[in-house]
């Protein structure tokens, strides 16, 4: 799985993520309250300056040039709020890839992104208190899922969350919790899944994804896995009975040639029922079998990298 560039994802026709693009940061306590409460404030002084700069006219090359420095600044800070961290033969870029508020590419959360050199695995660590306060701002985006107002730990159990931590511009699809081992003081969770722009259908998985919250960081990670199978009959046989329903819909909707017939979307219900029959066949097919073992292993390794070296 070739990651790209950290977007935030297009709406798809499975389950619904209205997303306002670029969403500063919630305002956080008063200056002097913490660090991590002044690298917020900080960061939502930035943002303010270059929105109102952009307002003012400035041109795209002020504009980007002010935001590098702007990013450059808060990177040294970022830097010191994590401390020292390193993962051997990962490379860490500041999160995210720029601040003017309405791009594609300031919505993730504040702190550093580690990626290997395949770009097949990426580690985003963030403190704490910046992280939970981007997740809150995330929580009030209206359609959120209201899991991302209950706290990070469970956030985590959202496929959302994970479209809007690392999706970059797919969406992530839950395929089977994976039992990852969490070492003393940590609280760890992981998924097999799928990151998609459009509904998985029978697709089979093919990242795994990791969060670690200990040591007043929070790492959210995504990497590729090889399942070593191309398909799972009994499950494309459940998908195939529940997307004819689908495929059903559609050809009598056509057939009408009203925009508003009803069974349009009828059908796009129907298919992600079918998607939904999918995954659920494969998490019960997956119990006992060697692909399974294999994609554990590939999370509890993502996890060992998460905690640096």
């Amino acid at each position: 799985m070739t990651r790209p560039a950290r977007r935030l994802p297009h709406l798809l026709n499975g389950p619904a993520f209205v997303l306002a693009l670029g969403l500063a940061m919630a305002p956080a306590g008063g200056a002097g309250a913490g660090p991590a409460e002044d690298y917020i404030a900080a960061r939502d002084k930035a943002v303010a300056a270059l929105a109102k700069a952009e307002k003012d006219g400035a041109s795209p090359e002020k504009l980007e040039k002010r935001d590098a420095a702007e990013r450059k600044t808060l990177e040294r800070t970022m830097s010191g709020l994590i401390g020292p961290l390193t993962i051997k033969g990962f490379t860490a870029s500041f999160s995210p890839a720029t601040l003017l508020d309405g791009s594609i590419e300031s919505g993730g959360p504040d702190g550093l992104l580690f990626s290997d050199a395949d770009a097949t695995t990426y580690v985003l660590v963030s403190p704490e208190p910046v992280f939970a306060n981007w997740l809150a701002a995330r929580a009030k985006m209206e359609g959120a899922d209201p899991a991302l107002g209950r706290g990070i730990a469970a956030a985590t159990a959202s496929e959302e969350f994970y479209t809007l931590a690392i999706g970059a511009e797919a969406a992530f699809s839950r395929y089977i919790d994976l039992p990852v081992r969490a070492a003393e003081g940590e609280t760890v969770r992981a998924a097999l899944g799928l990151f998609s722009q459009d509904l998985p259908s029978n697709t089979l998985p093919e990242a795994v994804v990791v969060t670690r919250v200990a040591n007043g960081r929070v790492t959210v990670g995504n990497a590729a896995v090889e399942l070593g199978i191309t398909s799972l009959p009994v499950c494309d046989k459940a998908w195939k009975a529940a997307s004819a329903k689908a495929e059903a819909l559609r050809t009598a909707a056509e057939k009408s040639k009203k925009e508003d017939d009803p069974r349009w979307e009828q059908a796009n219900t129907a298919d992600v029922d079918a998607s939904n029959a999918f995954r659920a066949c494969f998490a019960k097919e997956a119990q006992g079998q060697p692909f399974l073992a294999a994609a554990v292993k590939r999370a509890e390794a993502l996890l060992a990298a998460s905690r640096g070296n």
